[in-house]
């Protein structure tokens, strides 16, 4: 392990670059290809089968939308995976270690469980201050997103949103780019920087801000826990309770209030503490 050290710090920069950003632009192309060709093949087979169902295609265009995309998240996580499994198992980090025979200790589920909770209530803190600031009223795209996002069947939003995305995302930033940067920069820059990167790819400013915050703090729980589920546990908790709370509209306009907004970050801040104290640190 030493000598792949030190031969990853003798590479050069462009090296570098290409060995962290190539997982995204492979992911990247596989699912814009992916869902071309299955938006092709929705739209054909409108005109083949027609009557009833072609209306009940159009009628459902966003849940049907949201599928179509899963897909194409599918598609991309499994032209990476090659990559991302080598990078985890390098990092020794994909899982808990062989000599613990796979099982969890009480304590260890109790961590998961405030990392879910904090997930969960810090998005949904961040989420509203957002609101309030004005900064989700600013954006055409965003609304253009949020609309998409919400127009999908409850159930089927959950699917995609609490875990084919989530997983796709993560197998993709924190698998692939955040452990290759983190050999060649260490743990602060590499957190930090891929946080960043994890804004960056939701192409909006609303989202990029929402994103950025989140990234550095999915990324980070991966360090303090040292496994590839926790990232996965916290973006899948963040982004049920904002879809589940977004989904209607009455709800989501009662929540957007100052008192609610201090109220879900005393929850992501009481339960740090208790995630703190359980030193789950690797």
């Amino acid at each position: 392990m030493t000598n792949g050290r030190i031969k990853t710090t003798e590479e050069s920069s462009f090296r570098k670059a290409v060995n962290i950003l190539l997982p995204f632009f492979i992911y990247f192309a596989v699912h814009d290809l992916a869902q071309i060709l299955l938006a092709f093949l929705a739209n054909m087979s409108m005109g083949v089968f027609g009557g009833g169902y072609a209306e009940w295609m159009m009628g459902n265009a966003a849940t049907v939308n949201g599928l179509l995309n899963a897909l194409s998240l599918t598609a991309g996580m499994a032209a990476v995976w090659p990559m991302a499994g080598r990078e985890l198992k390098w990092a020794r980090i994909l899982g808990r270690k062989e000599t613990e025979a796979g099982k969890r200790t009480a304590g260890e589920a109790v961590g998961y469980v405030c990392l879910g909770i904090f997930a969960a209530s810090f998005a949904m803190g961040v989420n509203i201050w957002m609101a309030l600031a004005g900064l989700t009223g600013i954006s055409e795209r965003y609304q253009e997103v949020a609309d998409r996002q919400y127009g999908v069947a409850l159930g089927i939003g959950i699917l995609i949103y609490g875990l084919i995305s989530p997983l796709a995302e993560e197998i993709v930033f924190r698998g692939l780019i955040y452990n290759r940067m983190r050999r060649y920069f260490g743990k602060i820059l590499s957190v930090t920087v891929c946080g960043v990167m994890f804004g960056l790819y939701h192409g909006n400013l609303v989202q990029g801000i929402y994103g950025t915050i989140l990234g550095i703090a999915i990324t980070y729980s991966y360090e303090w826990y040292g496994s590839f589920f926790a990232p996965v546990l916290f973006h899948a908790a963040a982004n049920i309770a904002v879809f589940i709370a977004g989904y209607g509209k009455a709800v989501k306009g009662n929540l957007v209030t100052p008192f609610n907004c201090g109220i879900f970050m005393t929850i992501a801040v009481l339960d740090l503490f208790v995630i703190w104290k359980t030193g789950k640190k690797k």
